[in-house]
């Protein structure tokens, strides 16, 4: 039997970036078990905390995915000792505005909904400094066969180049999350730093990005812990198909459910397509 399930976005982007970006994707579950889909996000920046809950459908049932309502949702610091409940303000979504997470802290999120809990636990990495955008074709010069011009998906690809330089010598985990006139890309570009040798600095990854002249696009490089990196590579991986046997990813949230909960960092870049 078949489920499917609503994961992200980044987150994202959720934004928290990953709201708003929807995916089917096909997921072997027994028909008589359904689970709960938690997507998880708190990041440096204001008003991005966020929890979304819903549940999986069976393959045979065409109603939309159900929103979970009454849940009771925290987020707490186990860094600073400090605990914050997250309010439903839309159906299915619990947010807390003014929660903005630190660099470094670990927080630990506690879903409870009926008589069940499900918990996380994320450290939110320190990030690096992403230097510049670097827009390497102009529009109108790379050949490609996508949506004819007059469409709103009509467009070049167009190759970004993000530069930053990993000076720390620390193995770093992160995605790219692109928005094209404030409409987010269904995408999920991830990338890894195994900085740990001294010899090892970054170098830039191109990323690209179906776009016309004077279309405004926006990168918001998200720093993520390991184990979020590990679930949305395994997301991917069942997205494209790559693997022989398609699995449900490796969670981090405990007690069955589906899905993910990030603490990471935020940091946008904005250009205008030459």
């Amino acid at each position: 039997m078949k489920f499917k399930y609503l994961p992200v976005i980044l987150i994202f982007l959720t934004t928290i970036l990953f709201s708003g970006c929807e995916k089917e994707i096909d997921i072997n579950l027994n028909a008589s078990n359904p689970k709960f889909v938690i997507e998880g996000n708190i990041s440096n920046v204001f008003s991005e905390a966020k929890i979304k809950i819903s549940k999986t459908l069976n393959f045979n049932e065409t109603t939309d995915y159900p929103l979970v309502s009454d849940a009771f949702v925290t987020i707490y610091d186990s860094t600073m000792n400090i605990t914050d409940t997250l309010y439903e303000s839309i159906k299915g979504t619990y947010t807390k505005q003014s929660l903005v997470g630190i660099e470094g802290h670990t927080y630990i999120m506690s879903v409870k909904i009926g008589t069940q809990t499900f918990t996380a636990s994320s450290t939110m990495p320190y990030r690096l400094k992403m230097d510049t955008i670097i827009q390497q074709n102009l529009a109108g010069t790379a050949s490609s066969f996508g949506p004819p011009e007059g469409t709103p998906a009509a467009g070049s690809i167009i190759q970004l180049l993000p530069e930053y330089l990993n000076t720390t010598h620390t193995d770093k985990f992160f995605q790219f999350v692109i928005l094209r006139n404030d409409s987010i890309l269904n995408r999920i570009n991830l990338r890894s730093d195994l900085g740990s040798d001294p010899t090892n600095f970054s170098f830039p990854f191109p990323l690209f990005v179906r776009a016309k002249k004077d279309d405004t696009v926006t990168v918001d490089l998200q720093f993520i812990d390991k184990n979020v990196y590990n679930y949305l590579y395994g997301l991917t991986q069942n997205i494209n198909q790559f693997s022989a046997s398609p699995s449900n990813p490796t969670s981090n949230i405990t007690n069955g459910a589906l899905g993910y909960f990030s603490a990471h960092t935020s940091q946008k870049e904005t250009l205008i397509i030459k």
